[in-house]
């Protein structure tokens, strides 16, 4: 009965998602043709989230000391992402500037972190450390590519990013549009 009322309460409010789905495909498109204004709004973001993210990683790293023998790996990461992300804060220019190559070492950095853990749960189940070792392998692919080539770096920034802003915008214009059928 509940997922029913749910599912009346969604459709009620259809035109929240077209109106959403329009706006993500808008603002996709607006990064699309802003490359540049965009690059320097998610480099700001960036370092915001490296800084936050750093906070977490120390969090997760001290639960998990008493039963991970890499927790120490991700205090260290963590520690490493604060101090990286609050000096990009304090020095806007600065991240914008080194954001390319900087993701790439991070990226080649969290790709190792990824490796710990594929070895510390490689006795656990397959799919998982399988899973692991794969988004790891590729996030130090990435890293190197971008190290190599630091203008694909910029671009690819921007530009995955549009494209996901569009994804989300037709996902949820396609939504909005299935729910106005069912109201």
């Amino acid at each position: 009965m509940e997922n029913a009322l749910t599912l009346q309460m969604h459709n009620k409010f259809w035109w929240l998602n077209i109106l959403l789905g329009i706006l993500f495909i808008g603002t996709g498109f607006w990064f699309w043709f802003t490359p540049m204004e965009t690059f320097v709004t998610l480099a700001i973001y960036f370092s915001i989230w490296m800084f936050v993210s750093g906070i977490f990683e120390i969090i997760n790293a001290i639960s998990a000391s008493n039963h991970s023998k890499q927790w120490d790996f991700y205090l260290i990461g963590g520690i490493v992402d604060i101090v990286i992300g609050g000096v990009l804060m304090a020095h806007e220019n600065l991240t914008i500037e080194i954001l390319p190559m900087f993701m790439g070492f991070w990226f080649i950095f969290r790709a190792f972190l990824g490796i710990a853990m594929y070895y510390e749960l490689k006795s656990g189940p397959k799919a998982v450390s399988a899973a692991l070792l794969i988004t790891a392998l590729l996030s130090g692919i990435f890293g190197l590519i971008i190290l190599a080539n630091p203008v694909i770096g910029e671009l690819s920034i921007v530009y995955m990013t549009a494209f996901a802003f569009m994804f989300i915008g037709v996902y949820r214009l396609i939504l909005g549009i299935q729910q106005r059928k069912h109201r």
